[in-house]
C-alpha cells in the first residue's frame, strides 16, 4: 500500500517568525522588506515541492496592559511587522509556478466584494493557486484602527464570519466555468446567460449582488483555510475549511481534535477526506543527533532572559510586579485568560505549564522558542520518523513548517527533511497539477 504522503505548508509572518530572537539572529536574512526575499522564499520552498506558503496578518501593532505598543517595537515582537498578504504574495507568485499562495484576510472588517476581488484577482493571475485564510481578528486595537471602539465578542465575529464566507463565494461562483467564451466569429466575448448576480440569503449583510468582472478561478475557487481553536472555530473549520491550521498541543490533542472535526464534517453533509488537517512544527535538524542538539541550545541561548519576561507580559497583558521569574506560571495564566483573543494558544500554553511544572521564566523561555508547538529535534531521518508517527497514527494530514530563521531553517528542511520524506515516499517528488486544489487533493 503506498504511505501516507504530507501536505507541507511554510507560515511566514517576519521579522519573528515563531521565534522571537529570528529578526536578530546572524544567520536570519534580514530583507523581509524587499521583494527579493519573498520571491527567494517562493523559489526555495517550490523547489522542496511544498504545497503552499501563507503569509500571516493582523491589523494593529499588538499592545500591552496600557494600551501601549512600545513593548512590541522595541523588542522586535511578532506583529511589530505585517506587511498586505496579497501584495508579498504576488512577489512569490511572480517567481514560482506550482506553489500554492495563502493569504490571511479579516472577515470582521473587510466587505465581501472586496475580499472576493481581491483574492480571486490574485487566483486568476497565479493561474488557480490561491487560499483564503480565513481569520476574525482578535484585538480592540485592530478593531479601532477600522472606525470601532472595541472588537466584537467571538460569537458575533464567527456569525458575520459564516455570512461572509458565504457571500464570498457566490461571487466567485458568478461565471460559469465556460462563460467566458473569446468567440470572435461568432462576435460573443462572454455568454451573459452564464453569468449570475448573488442570491440574496439575508442576514446583517450588505447585499453585494456582483457579479465580478472576472471569471471563474482556474480551480473553480480559491481553497479556504482556517486556524480557529475555540469550539465555536472548530464548528466554523468544520463548516467551510478544506484546510486547518492547528497550533500547539500534544500528539494526542491533535489526534483528538482531528477525529472531532472530521466527525463535525460527516454531521454536516461533507465529505470527512476534503478537511486536511496540518498540527504546526518547528523542525529543528542537525547533520547529528548531537548537532541538531546543539543547534536548539544556542537558539534558546541567543533569547534574552528579561526580554522574553517582557514579551510574555505583553502577550498576557500583565503588568510587571505580576511576572516573577521563579513563581509558578499556571495562576498568571489563568489571571489573565482571554488576553490573548485566542482559546486553543491559551489550553497549549496551560498545558504546556502544567504537564512541564512550567515557571513564569520557563513559561516565557517556551513562548519565545517555539510558541508551544510541536518541535522535533534531530537528522532528518529521526525527525521523518516523528513525522510518520503522526501521519499514521492520525494526528495530521501533513504539516505548517514555522521556521525559527529566515531561510536558514527552511533551507534545512528543503535540503535535509524534504529529501529523506521523498525517499520514504511521503512527499512528492513533483507537482502533478497547476492549481492549489488540485495539488492538494
Amino acid at each position: 500500500m503506498t504511505p501516507k504522503q504530507a501536505r507541507l505548508v511554510a507560515l511566514v509572518n517576519p521579522p519573528t517568525s515563531q521565534y522571537a530572537a529570528n529578526w536578530s539572529n546572524p544567520l536570519s536574512r534580514s530583507d523581509w522588506l524587499r521583494g527579493t526575499f519573498y520571491a527567494d522564499l517562493g523559489r526555495l520552498l517550490e523547489r522542496g515541492r511544498f504545497d503552499m506558503v501563507f503569509l500571516a496578518d493582523a491589523l494593529a501593532v499588538p499592545e500591552d496592559a496600557d494600551g501601549e505598543i512600545a513593548t512590541t517595537l522595541r523588542t522586535g515582537g511578532k506583529g511589530a511587522i505585517y506587511l498586505d498578504p496579497i501584495v508579498g504574495l504576488s512577489h512569490i507568485a511572480a517567481a514560482t509556478t506550482h506553489l500554492g499562495l495563502g493569504a490571511t484576510v479579516s472577515t470582521t472588517f473587510q466587505h465581501p466584494f472586496t475580499i472576493a476581488r481581491s483574492l480571486l484577482s490574485l487566483d486568476q493571475l497565479s493561474g488557480g493557486r490561491v487560499a483564503w485564510n480565513i481569520v476574525t481578528s482578535t484585538t480592540d486595537a485592530e478593531a479601532r484602527n477600522h472606525g470601532l471602539p472595541a472588537i466584537p465578542d467571538k460569537a458575533a465575529r464567527y456569525d458575520r464570519a459564516d455570512e461572509v464566507v458565504q457571500a464570498v463565494i457566490d461571487l466567485w461562483e458568478g461565471w460559469e466555468p465556460d462563460a467566458l467564451r473569446l468567440d470572435p466569429i461568432a462576435g460573443v466575448f462572454a455568454d451573459p446567460v452564464r453569468v449570475r448576480r448573488a442570491p440574496r440569503r439575508g442576514g446583517d449583510l450588505p447585499y453585494a449582488p456582483g457579479p465580478l468582472a472576472m471569471p471563474r478561478s482556474p480551480q473553480n475557487r480559491p481553497v479556504l483555510m482556517q486556524a480557529g481553536a475555540s469550539p465555536r472555530g472548530l464548528e466554523f473549520a468544520a463548516r467551510w475549511a478544506e484546510v486547518v491550521f492547528a497550533t500547539g498541543g500534544s500528539p494526542e490533542a491533535h489526534r483528538t481534535q482531528r477525529a472531532a472535526l472530521k466527525e463535525r464534517c460527516r454531521q454536516l453533509g461533507r465529505d470527512p477526506e476534503s478537511l486536511l488537517y496540518l498540527p504546526a512544527i518547528q523542525p529543528v535538524l542537525g547533520s547529528s543527533a548531537s548537532d541538531a542538539r546543539r543547534r536548539l541550545a544556542s537558539l534558546e541561548e541567543a533569547l534574552d532572559p528579561d526580554a522574553v519576561l517582557v514579551a510574555l507580559g505583553r502577550l498576557l497583558h500583565a503588568r510587571p510586579h505580576e511576572l516573577d521569574p521563579d513563581a509558578p506560571a499556571v495562576p498568571l495564566i489563568e489571571a489573565h485568560r482571554g488576553a490573548t483573543g485566542s482559546d486553543g494558544f491559551e489550553r497549549s500554553m496551560l498545558h504546556a505549564a502544567e504537564s512541564e511544572s512550567l515557571t513564569v521564566r520557563g513559561l516565557a523561555f517556551r513562548q519565545a522558542l517555539s510558541q508551544f508547538n510541536l518541535q522535533p529535534v534531530g537528522t532528518p531521518a529521526a525527525v521523518a520518523d516523528e513525522l510518520e508517527h503522526l501521519l499514521d497514527s492520525g494526528a495530521a494530514d501533513g504539516f505548517v513548517v514555522m521556521p525559527a530563521l529566515y531561510l536558514s531553517s527552511f533551507d534545512d528542511v528543503v535540503n535535509g527533511l524534504v529529501p529523506e520524506l521523498q525517499r520514504r515516499e511521503r512527499l512528492r517528488e513533483e507537482y502533478e497539477h497547476a492549481t492549489l486544489r488540485g495539488n492538494l487533493a
